[in-house]
């Protein structure tokens, strides 16, 4: 690695990963062109690459009638696997880059969940080292960004410094599994007055005006987070069976379309969200929500969106706040999403219950606006 820079791979460690057969789920994401593969496969494929303007000018690999899989995805197999482009070639690790180079694993991708595979800590060590130029570029831009921010925090008397909450946090990750304390955090989160962890007063149950409430804030973040414009810019929950989910958001019910290999949708069902319980998780199924808030609470580009919300808030609202009102209301989406799932398969939140919700909602929770940026 370059001595200029060290990267950090902790949520790599004893994690392994391997490409699941017939998935597939990453040909739904419409990869940016780097120069050098804009020529190649402008050269070869011209009728294959288009021109985007979103968010910048850039081109990108065409998608299947413009918005489905990858227009080079046949049978679930890559044409031009061994041509494929970086960012292809990439998933399942992201590379942040803040105050410092991290590489995170999209738990979206079910080959992240093998216990048997390739080694994730030797595999995104090599691909930090071989971005290491665009790393180190990034890390010399970004530096004038966050001198600017933590500028505007000192003169509004705010202290950025995530690693005092961090460390609360990690000390109450099994209590924070709990509705009733989940519930407590996140009501203290939306306060005026600052919230102190180690203060916090948990009722030993949600009675049920209370847990109207918690589900009501589930359902309204749930409503904005797979609201979009259309089925293909929704969130995808890639099942078991590597079909492509969409739970699109739609005149106050949630349509359930499977994302078909042609690039066509075909409709499944359609969801009262009010018929949706938000379900406790079992032990097994604390043990997994535990693990995962480990992950989030450890990420930097959770604390590059809570820095992005400070700025939004225009540094009126108190860091602690901030930091785990993303928290607790990423944990609440990942719990709702997860009883969207079982409520449609008749399942319940036991371990791979949750591991189902976090497959759902990962890729959205790295897809977040932050300061900071993956390359």
């Amino acid at each position: 690695m370059s001595p200029e820079f060290q990267v950090d791979l902790s949520e790599l460690e004893g994690r392994k990963f391997t490409c699941i057969d017939g998935c597939g789920l990453c040909c739904l994401c419409q990869p940016e062109l780097l120069p050098n593969e804009e020529r190649l496969f402008r050269s070869k494929f011209p009728n294959m690459v288009v021109l985007k303007n979103e968010p910048h000018r850039h081109y990108a690999m065409a998608m299947k009638k413009g918005m489905g899989s990858c227009a080079f995805l046949n049978d679930r197999r890559c044409k031009v696997y061994n041509d494929r482009p970086h960012f292809c070639r990439e998933f399942p690790f992201h590379i942040h880059v803040g105050m410092r180079a991290q590489v995170q694993l999209d738990l979206s991708c079910r080959g992240a969940w093998v216990t048997d595979g390739e080694d994730a800590m030797t595999a995104g060590a090599k691909i930090a080292e071989d971005a290491k130029e665009a790393i180190n570029h990034t890390l010399y831009e970004s530096k004038r960004v966050y001198r600017e921010f933590f500028d505007n925090c000192h003169e509004s008397g705010i202290d950025p410094d995530p690693e005092p909450m961090q460390a609360l946090v990690r000390e109450r990750l099994e209590k924070m599994t709990y509705l009733p304390y989940l519930a407590t955090v996140l009501e203290g989160s939306a306060e005026d007055e600052q919230i102190d962890l180690r203060k916090l007063r948990v009722p030993a149950e949600l009675d049920k005006s209370a847990m109207r409430e918690l589900e009501s804030a589930a359902l309204e973040g749930a409503n904005d987070s797979l609201g979009a414009p259309n089925a293909f810019d929704a969130p995808v929950y890639c099942d078991e069976a590597n079909r492509w989910n969409v739970f699109l958001s739609e005149h106050g019910r949630f349509e359930q379309y499977i994302i078909k290999d042609s690039g066509d949708l075909e409709h499944v069902r359609s969801v009262d969200p009010n018929a949706v319980r938000l379900l406790v998780p079992d032990e097994s199924g604390r043990k997994v929500m535990a693990d995962y808030l480990r992950i989030l609470n450890n990420r930097d580009s959770i604390i590059g969106s809570t820095y992005y919300l400070v700025d939004e808030y225009d540094y009126e609202d108190y860091f602690p706040n901030v930091y785990l009102g993303v928290l607790s209301t990423s944990m609440l989406d990942m719990i709702w999403r997860a009883s969207l799932i079982a409520h449609v398969k008749g399942t319940k939140l036991d371990g791979a219950g949750v591991r189902e919700g976090i497959i759902y909602y990962d890729m959205d929770r790295l897809d977040g606006p932050s300061i900071g940026a993956f390359i």
